[in-house]
């Protein structure tokens, strides 16, 4: 079975973005394009995720976490987390920016782990926060050896692309006990404290998979275990905590609907408006004067 080669939308920035995929292994994607301008991209991680920088810089913010990865860097983001990415040229090489990196399947990295001696790998720390570790010639090596896969134009067996994946890992754990550690422990407490997903994400505009996914669950055993511990349907629960965030920003700040809307994790603005009107019985642009009203009274 042959991985899957696709190239992306190349119309906004000059320059290639092609990626290859397997479904058991993961995607590759080398991008290589001219960024005279920032690019903003955001997107919820479905695999672990491993980004290197070999022009230009990425900001990213990962949680309350800020980074800023440049060239020569690399960073290892584990799966369903939410990421933001701003990807910039380097104004001293033409504004070119380029990147390599790997979304990384739990059964590749099992297979990586069952070849490799585990005897002096470091005892496990706290791997929660993404860590940024630079990479020497041996790497860049690599990178560059992945570049014929991408630009020639015959097919790629599953199997080659499995052993280039492991090569990488491999490689790396030789270079970096660290990010051997790091690797190793990125799966472990998989599965997080429900409340503690839920009052982290609820006003992002997650649907109840998304959130089930975050949580390490499937998404039956998300809305059972929910339903048992606050005694009502998770979209309910969500929107009440979305509509009642809503409201106090009304009283407290001086921003939009719009703003508003957006803040409490609503894509749609009518949509929001009818919601909370229906919750409260009131119009988000009544809200003030609803409040002022029940003051005087």
């Amino acid at each position: 079975m042959n991985v899957i080669k696709q190239t992306e939308d190349q119309d906004s920035y000059p320059g290639t973005h092609i990626i290859i995929t397997s479904d058991k292994i993961g995607k590759t994607e080398i991008c290589r394009q001219q960024h005279k301008t920032p690019f903003h991209k955001q997107n919820l991680l479905k695999d672990h995720f491993l980004l290197f920088a070999v022009e230009g810089s990425n900001e990213l913010q990962i949680g309350n976490q800020q980074f800023s990865l440049k060239k020569g860097e690399m960073l290892l983001i584990k799966k369903a987390t939410y990421v933001e990415i701003v990807k910039t040229g380097d104004p001293l090489n033409n504004f070119m920016y380029e990147s390599v990196s790997f979304s990384l399947k739990k059964d590749i990295i099992i297979d990586f782990i069952k070849l490799i001696e585990m005897d002096n790998y470091q005892e496990a720390g706290n791997y929660d926060k993404a860590i940024i570790h630079p990479y020497g010639e041996r790497l860049k090596s690599f990178l560059t050896s992945l570049k014929p896969y991408f630009d020639d134009n015959e097919s790629i067996k599953t199997g080659l692309f499995k052993l280039k994946i492991l090569e990488l890992l491999y490689d790396l754990s030789q270079a970096n006990q660290s990010f051997l550690s790091e690797l190793i422990n990125i799966d472990r407490n998989e599965t997080k404290d429900l409340l503690k997903t839920i009052e982290q994400h609820y006003l992002q505009p997650y649907s109840l998979k998304e959130l089930a996914y975050i949580s390490g669950r499937s998404l039956s055993s998300f809305r059972r275990e929910f339903e048992s511990l606050f005694h009502t349907k998770p979209a309910k629960w969500i929107q009440e905590k979305r509509l009642n965030k809503a409201k106090e920003l009304f009283l407290t700040t001086q921003l939009k609907i719009a703003d508003v809307c957006d803040e409490v994790g609503y894509e749609n603005v009518s949509h929001f408006s009818r919601l909370f009107k229906s919750h409260f019985g009131y119009n988000p642009s009544e809200t003030k004067s609803k409040q002022f009203k029940t003051i005087v009274e």
